[in-house]
């Protein structure tokens, strides 16, 4: 949170939102892994904001952080596993 009040302060013309990784993905409290990871991404965040990026996406390949462009990102479209669909339908009864 205190990061995102400064950056909220020094950059206003940006949207500021955190989000809690563990939530997001199960629905619990985030694990040490999560903490991690989104410590990980919130720093990659901030570093391509004073980088001057923009329309990236933050992420791990091969254990790095990247900065992929949205119209890379959104054009991979990788379908889902048909084993993963089975998972959900039997978790969500």
């Amino acid at each position: 949170m205190y990061y995102a009040e400064r950056v909220k302060k020094d950059y206003p013309e940006f949207d500021v939102r955190v989000s809690i990784l563990g939530h997001l993905q199960r629905g619990g409290s985030p694990s040490a892994s999560d903490r991690i990871l989104a410590s990980r991404l919130g720093v990659g965040a901030i570093q391509a904001i004073l980088e001057g990026q923009r329309n990236v996406m933050v992420g791990i390949k091969n254990d790095e952080v990247v900065y992929v462009p949205f119209c890379n990102a959104i054009k991979s479209d990788k379908p889902v596993k048909k084993e993963l669909i089975d998972v959900l339908s039997v978790l969500s009864i």
